[in-house]
């Protein structure tokens, strides 16, 4: 009795008005099978485990905290759901995105729609009226996210991430986009540059150079990137012969930082074969990618503090607020939190840095958002959870009752991207100097 209650006690700390993924009678089935997992019998216990499977990846902000519960069995039972259901959510999260669209329209109004139909954001903020208004007949059905994005093209736009604020922006473009080879994976745009060759100095050897460019939809975040160079090779153009790295042995990894959602690589292979006049690129990259971003409100700055948050698989806890200057429009503030992992240890193996790019800022009371133009401070690194103090300067009035906000990702996963790219075209060779 005494593990049931404490259930109960954690069911209800959780803030039911916050989650938007399950209906009332889905959280009540939450509950009830939550309490089953410290049932006597194992049968119970058992099909409770197999009745939260079933429900699927839209509970994962109901369970709670593993740490949280006193039942090591229960403990254990919430872990296996939980990886059980990220996994399946990871699964769903890269499935491409689909346009249905038929009909006359302008530019800004196949972005809006876009935008309606897969949620990713696509800025148009670099384009004049004219470009805006231009119109195109679309008939588009079930269509993936980067095709219909592609259908803009003839209006002589091509979108690209911005490295400074991360965002897909449409723009005009002059370079052909025929000169590159491109296909489209689940939620991923993989685009090849023609391969530059150049002689060794004797003309037995030839090296081949190309640029990689993997972009993924925005409702993605990337993390970094890393690949082998042993996994890659070139096929000649008839198909006979494959062609190995120039660094063979090479493991490389690329982090992507804020603007990541664009990841880009160099790649080099050495051919002492003649040349083709196009080669196939073959080989595979590994992406840790932040899925399912979603915003951690805590309404009232001056309520904030010892108050946690929970979003899937992480809890956002604001530890300690503090005000500094008392002049008019000169107000400063510092908010220390702590992000948490549940299964943190994959995500925060090698590096902890992408934590520092996720969004953070407060929202005055018109709306307005403030970053934290203070820079931050890191308290504490560990298994799964990071410690940070971010400092507000300047601000044009007291934010003690506004409202702090930090984005995080909710799903952390590893995706191996394959590559397949057909007849890249070979440029003509040019000697190389002493």
């Amino acid at each position: 009795m005494e593990i049931i209650a404490g259930i109960s006690l954690i069911l209800n700390s959780v803030s039911w008005k916050e989650v938007t993924a399950a209906e009332p009678d889905v959280r009540s089935q939450v509950r009830a099978q939550i309490k089953q997992l410290a049932a006597a019998s194992r049968a119970d216990r058992t099909t409770a485990e197999q009745a939260l499977l079933q429900l699927g990846p839209a509970i994962l902000p109901l369970l709670p905290p593993p740490d949280l519960l006193e039942s090591a069995s229960v403990r254990v039972a919430i872990r296996r759901v939980r990886v059980r259901l990220e996994h399946d959510a990871a699964e769903q999260s890269l499935r491409p995105s689909t346009v249905t669209l038929a009909g006359n329209f302008s530019v800004e109004e196949i972005v809006r729609e876009i935008e309606k139909q897969t949620g990713n954001s696509v800025s148009t903020a670099g384009l004049s009226k004219q470009q805006l208004s231009q119109r195109s007949t679309l008939k588009l059905e079930n269509a993936s996210f980067w095709s219909a994005l592609g259908e803009l093209e003839s209006q002589n736009l091509a979108a690209s991430f911005d490295k400074e604020t991360g965002l897909l922006t449409l723009q005009s473009h002059e370079a052909k986009r025929s000169e590159s080879v491109t296909t489209i994976d689940r939620s991923f745009w993989i685009e090849a540059w023609p391969l530059q060759s150049r002689r060794g100095i004797d003309d037995s050897e030839t090296l081949l150079s190309t640029e990689l460019r993997i972009l993924c939809e925005p409702r993605l975040r990337p993390l970094f990137l890393t690949y082998r160079t042993n996994d890659f090779n070139l096929v000649r153009g008839d198909g006979d012969i494959r062609i190995g790295p120039f660094n063979t042995g090479a493991s490389i990894e690329v982090p992507l930082g804020n603007g990541g959602r664009e990841a880009g690589l160099a790649l080099n292979f050495l051919s002492s074969m003649p040349l083709t006049k196009n080669a196939s690129l073959n080989g595979k990259v590994n992406l840790l990618i932040a899925a399912s971003e979603q915003p951690v409100s805590f309404r009232n700055l001056n309520l904030a503090k010892r108050v946690s948050r929970r979003r899937g698989g992480v809890t956002v806890t604001v530890h300690e607020v503090g005000y500094e200057g008392s002049r008019p429009e000169h107000h400063n503030a510092r908010v220390r939190l702590q992000v948490s992992y549940d299964l943190g240890a994959h995500a925060f193996e090698s590096h902890q840095t992408w934590v520092f790019h996720n969004r953070v800022y407060l929202v005055d009371p018109n709306g307005k958002q403030h970053s934290p133009n203070g820079g931050f401070t890191t308290l504490h690194q560990g298994d799964g959870s990071v410690a940070i103090e971010y400092r507000f300067e300047d601000l044009s009035s007291d934010p003690a009752e506004w409202d702090f906000v930090y984005v995080a990702p909710t799903l952390l996963i590893n995706v191996e991207v394959p590559i397949a790219l057909s007849r890249i075209p070979i440029v003509e060779p040019t000697p190389l100097k002493e």
